[in-house]
């Protein structure tokens, strides 16, 4: 039995064995006529279709990191909005906190430079016509500005002016208020901006200097204690130079006394006040001190101006006036009788004796504002936007507006002759009756 058992065990062997080699060759070897293996394919997903990101090494800390933004080509990067730029001053370097704003639209588009001169305004300031200032530079002109682009804005270098203030005898004053009492500037949209703010001077021999002034021309005015005030001649101030050797000389001062008496009963009035009237140059300084009528209704007002000036007298009960065309003439001590209209129940609270227009300084001249209606100035063909060329033959280019006011003012019935320059349509003179105004 035991041969037969081995010749079976044997071709039970053989036979597995011819089973199982066929099997593992054809697990362990590819195919013929297979293809070769390609990688899985990923996943589409929303990341996989964006764009490339910009990347950074990896945090050696477990810190969240904000998520990467797509790069944007710089040629494709949308423009930024706003108007940015910069301020310079004359000599190229960055100014701080200049005041920056449109001067052609609303007053809210306004900025302050930062500590190396940039500014940024609103997308609304695109295309407007830009001024900076500064109080220790001129300002700078009139520059339109764009988004996108970096905007420089450059303060003007300006020129200075030199100068002494003495008195009615040639002496110094030794202290003093200096002020720019007109300014014209060459350029349009140039404002004086601070500089034309009074200056306390003192020097013992009177000497003053004012620098970084904008071109153009000034009117320059000082008054000091006792004193009425006095002004310059025109002076033109260009920019990189000085002015030399301009002289203000104070004139003498002088006493106005008189009367205020009732009009209609020719009773003196008593407890009245009398008061200089649109005199300029005040500075801090009282001219003439205010003063108060007496029980006879007498009054002296000391310190007056040469004139022409005017006086506005004030009771309670009475209509304020203002009494205009007063002149001293060289005199030491003038004299004038005023009376004032009861003012009843109701009615106009003031009077005054002119040609009944309101006027405003402009870069360009005096402007009238405005012009009471059927008032004397009205009647007589002036308008309202007129611009003052002459007064009585004396040119209004380079007068003061307190000036231009004292000389339209003048008695009931008196004349003036007005040269007026108007808009589109030339030059024109009206000559205008005097009249008291009541308001």
């Amino acid at each position: 039995m035991t041969a037969p058992r081995r010749a079976w065990s044997f071709a039970l062997a053989t036979f597995v064995a011819m089973l199982l080699v066929p099997l593992l060759v054809w697990l362990v070897l590819p195919s013929p006529g297979a293809p070769p293996a390609r990688p899985p394919r990923p996943r589409t997903t929303t990341a996989a279709l964006a764009p490339p990101v910009e990347t950074t090494p990896a945090s050696t800390t477990d810190a969240p990191r904000a998520p990467s933004k797509p790069a944007i080509a710089k040629e494709d990067e949308p423009p930024d909005d706003d108007v940015t730029g910069t301020v310079l001053d004359a000599e190229g370097q960055p100014v701080s906190r200049a005041a920056v704003g449109c001067d052609d639209r609303s007053a809210q588009l306004t900025t302050t430079t930062d500590m190396e001169g940039h500014f940024r305004l609103p997308a609304e300031a695109a295309g407007c016509m830009v001024v900076a200032h500064h109080s220790q530079h001129p300002s700078s002109e009139r520059i339109r500005v764009e988004a996108g682009k970096d905007n420089v804005v450059k303060l003007g270098k300006g020129g200075a002016i030199e100068g002494v203030v003495v008195d009615e005898q040639g002496a110094p004053v030794t202290s003093y208020r200096l002020t720019i009492e007109l300014f014209l500037p060459n350029t349009e949209g140039v404002d004086i901006g601070v500089r034309g703010r009074p200056k306390k001077v003192d020097d013992p021999a009177g000497a003053f200097r004012l620098e970084k002034l904008p071109a153009g021309k000034y009117v320059l005015g000082a008054s000091a204690e006792g004193h009425p005030p006095g002004k310059s001649e025109s002076v033109e101030v260009e920019v990189g130079q000085t002015v030399r050797n301009v002289r203000i000389a104070l004139p003498r001062a002088a006493t106005l006394s008189g009367t205020v008496r009732d009009e209609e009963t020719r009773k003196p009035i008593a407890g009245a006040t009398v008061r200089l009237d649109g005199v300029a140059g005040g500075g801090g300084f009282d001219i003439a001190a205010p003063v108060t009528t007496d029980a006879e209704g007498a009054f002296s007002l000391v310190g007056v101006p040469p004139g022409p000036f005017s006086v506005r007298v004030e009771r309670d009960g009475y209509k304020s006036r203002i009494v205009p065309g007063l002149t001293t003439r060289g005199a030491s001590v003038i004299r004038e009788e005023i009376t004032l209209r009861s003012r009843g129940d109701g009615g106009s609270e003031s009077e005054l004796e002119g040609i009944g227009a309101i006027l405003v300084p402009s870069p360009s001249g005096i402007v009238i504002s405005s012009l009471v209606e059927n008032g004397p100035g009205a009647k007589a063909g002036l308008r309202r936007g007129d611009r003052l060329l002459q007064i009585d033959g004396v040119s209004a280019l380079e007068m003061t507006l307190p000036d231009a006011i004292q000389r339209l003012r003048g008695p009931a019935g008196s004349r003036v002759t007005v040269s007026v320059a108007r808009e589109g349509e030339g030059n024109a003179e009206v000559t205008v009756t005097r009249e008291r105004i009541e308001r």
